[in-house]
């Protein structure tokens, strides 16, 4: 792409070489590293497949301990209300996701979901009394230390099995009292190598503010970094995007993390494969898929596409320079929406035995896990396919925006992002530039607002006068907006 310059940031193992052999200290073993832009451990290359796992605090009046979401059970409660029977379910439960070919497991929720109460300095966490009652836990004094050692003990046991784990935290820009606790449970964690990475927020492009100007995203994820580092040198960073158009404010190039994860979902025919094909051009980070999946209950979505849908999408993530990929997530729930209720590994019914001494994992596996347990990470990747959508995955054409990003040299601007938003802001539509910088954003409706970007470069937006829109020869109203320049920002330079 040309105008917006690529940089990439000194991080993963130099940094790291700093902090340790630049002290005289050994490097540690067992920990992920990243050399050459690529996964290793103890110098042999490592590429994660991983599944998302939803796990929850369970508490009684003495004691707390990490437990697997209430909701993987059938019940909608949990199973067992001690600590080391509970241990023995997600014993069980890690060593069929280590037996279902997955070696990583990304860790929700028990370490995210977090809230401030009131004038509280310290956040409370979402957590689940006895059977499962709500309730909040509060981490200060010596709850908090009992929260560590729940958390520490998911991670031996994580150890044991032979996986590692991505671990989601909260952080959130002017909002120190969850740095601070981060920053702490890093410190307790730190000579753990089943810890692969903390990822610092989840899908920015939903739950941070709008508009955040791309230098304050920079500067404030830099200073995350920062701190993450001096508390845990030996474990990696990430951000979890929801994908391409999160180019306007948590541009993936200006983020200073180890890698990218990204959460690409098919909403449109073909939808993930072009997510995956535009981070593969233009991401020049290490990245992962982080998130991605297929509902399938085998009635209205036969599995068999569910399978189908995780072979390509796993194929095209190495055929595009992916470095790992995860699927969300582990079991089905009841949440009351097809496209969030069958998208696990695992359906509801039925049971699974792991070993004659665990107890039975609640669901039944699907056919998607032998896209995973098949998986060769040394098989020579395929192309990098560019979908026949790749610019109108929705296929609509009942109106579009027309037009051109250019860099201040007037050089054409590829893989840039433009997105179109009807009058009252909720529905909307997006592309991406071709080479030549030229663009047209299809929608079923005359837009109303639009703006522009590309990764490393400033922002354009504006609003255009639906009466505005003309007809051409392929008698599809459109609206030209010419010649949109975006600026270098020169962030990380």
């Amino acid at each position: 792409m040309a105008g917006c310059i690529p940089f990439r940031y000194l991080l993963g193992l130099g940094l790291a070489a700093l902090l340790l052999v630049g002290c005289g200290g050994q490097v540690p073993s067992g920990f992920v590293r990243l050399e050459n832009g690529r996964f290793h451990v103890d110098g042999k290359p490592f590429f994660p497949i991983a599944v998302n796992y939803v796990m929850h605090l369970q508490f009684n009046d003495s004691a707390c301990w990490a437990a697997p979401f209430r909701n993987y059970e059938r019940e909608d409660r949990f199973r067992y209300q001690t600590k080391d029977s509970t241990h023995r379910l997600i014993k069980a439960e890690f060593e069929l996701i280590r037996k279902l070919g997955f070696n990583t497991v990304r860790i929700t929720s028990l370490a995210s979901d977090m809230k401030l109460q009131g004038d509280s300095l310290y956040p409370w966490l979402p957590a689940q009394y006895g059977w499962g009652k709500d309730s909040l836990y509060p981490l200060n004094g010596d709850r908090v230390e009992h929260y560590f050692d729940a958390v520490d003990d998911m991670v031996l046991l994580a150890e044991e099995t032979g996986l590692k784990l991505i671990i989601l935290v909260k952080l959130f820009p002017g909002e120190p009292s969850y740095l601070r606790q981060a920053l702490k449970l890093v410190d307790r964690l730190r000579d753990r190598p089943g810890v692969l990475a903390y990822d610092f927020f989840n899908e920015p492009l939903y739950f941070d503010v709008h508009d955040r100007p791309k230098r304050e995203v920079h500067e404030l994820v830099k200073q995350w970094q920062k701190r993450f580092k001096a508390h845990g040198p030996n474990q990696l960073t990430t951000i979890g995007l929801v994908g391409v158009p999160e180019v306007f404010a948590w541009d993936p190039n200006v983020l200073a993390v180890d890698f990218v994860s990204f959460h690409p979902y098919e909403y449109e025919p073909n939808q993930v494969m072009s997510e995956i094909h535009w981070y593969g051009k233009h991401v020049d980070k290490p990245w992962i898929v982080g998130e991605t999946s297929l509902p399938a209950d085998n009635d209205s979505v036969p599995y068999a596409e569910q399978l189908s849908f995780a072979h390509r999408t796993l194929a095209q993530t190495v055929a595009c320079g992916g470095q790992g990929y995860s699927w969300w997530q582990f079991k089905d729930v009841k949440w009351g929406r097809f496209h969030s209720d069958y998208m696990g590994v695992l359906s509801m019914a039925g049971e699974t035995q792991v070993a004659p001494d665990l107890p039975m994992v609640h669901g039944t596996v699907k056919p998607v896990w032998q896209a995973f347990s098949t998986f060769d990470p040394t098989a020579p990747p395929g192309p990098c396919i560019v979908p026949d959508n790749y610019y109108n995955f929705s296929s609509i054409t009942g109106a579009k925006l027309t037009g051109k990003l250019l860099d201040r040299d007037r050089r054409p601007i590829e893989g840039g992002v433009i997105h179109g938003w009807n009058e009252h802001w909720t529905r909307s539509y997006y592309t991406k530039s071709k080479a030549d910088g030229s663009f047209e954003l299809f929608g079923d409706f005359r837009f109303h607002h639009w703006m522009a970007s590309a990764t490393r470069c400033s922002m354009v937006r504006g609003d255009c006068d639906p009466n505005a829109f003309y007809t051409g020869a392929d008698s599809i109203p459109a609206y030209y907006l010419g010649e949109l320049t975006l600026e270098d920002l020169h962030l990380g330079e």
